[in-house]
């Protein structure tokens, strides 16, 4: 709507991107980023955003972790703006302002339901980036059924290029482009960022889903991630202590 229909040569959906496998690269993959292992690091830094997802639906799960990232950018007083979607990235916040991030959420009423979503990780990762929006460890009568259910919401995002985890890492560029961190340039595949929603089901939801990942590969690298985070390590760390480790997933 709003633009003149004019006739344009046909291309391929898929036509600038290079084809490996089953996958299909965008572009601007090729300018220099280092991929980033996704089971290593940005699965761990990412993971609440599939707890969310799985807890309370997509839809609602998306407008939780927005409300989250909003709350902590409207404490952030530095000039350079501040991506509030890896766990890590919570940690940039001293404790006057996660207090003030915990007060917001719960005046907005959406305190509660976000603690519902991300209750496994104070109980069985205690060290975790965001356990500051719990006052304490809450009671949970069935840890053991807990833990099943945290352990199928990992299992689920294990494979980067199926569903729920393209939609996790949808959920991190929408907080970029909300928080104003991420802009881009007409007639670039992020511009048509709603297809996303019909991801698998579209080529062009395909196509959108692709320069979804490459853009999150480029958000975790300085400036806007600290590589150094020890939060990856100690959640695979902390998950061995939980349970011996399965390697199927790595094979």
């Amino acid at each position: 709507m709003g633009e003149p229909n004019v006739a344009k040569p046909k291309k391929p959906i898929l036509g600038d991107h290079q084809r490996i496998g089953k996958r299909f690269i965008p572009p601007f993959a090729k300018l220099g980023f280092t991929e980033i292992s996704w089971v290593e690091t940005l699965l761990p830094e990412l993971l609440w955003l599939g707890l969310l997802n799985d807890h309370h639906g997509l839809a609602k799960g998306a407008d939780l972790a927005i409300t989250l990232a909003r709350a902590a950018v409207s404490t952030w007083t530095q000039e350079r703006k501040k991506l509030f979607a890896a766990s890590s990235s919570f940690t940039a916040l001293d404790r006057a302002q996660q207090k003030a991030v915990v007060a917001s959420l719960a005046s907005s009423g959406h305190l509660d339901d976000i603690q519902a979503g991300l209750v496994p990780l104070p109980l069985f990762y205690p060290e975790c980036p965001l356990n500051f929006i719990f006052e304490q460890a809450p009671a949970v009568p069935d840890a053991g059924a807990l833990l099943a259910r945290f352990k199928e919401s990992l299992d689920r995002q294990f494979d980067r290029w199926d569903k729920p985890a393209t939609m996790v890492q949808a959920n991190m560029v929408y907080i970029a482009f909300v928080t104003d961190v991420l802009k881009v340039m007409k007639g670039l595949s992020l511009a048509n960022f709603p297809a996303i929603e019909t991801f698998p089901e579209t080529e062009e939801s395909k196509r959108v889903a692709s320069a979804v990942r490459c853009t999150v590969s480029s958000f975790f690298a300085p400036p806007h991630y600290d590589n150094a985070s020890p939060w990856p390590r100690y959640f695979w760390s902390q998950g061995f202590s939980i349970e011996p480790c399965s390697l199927e997933h790595l094979a």
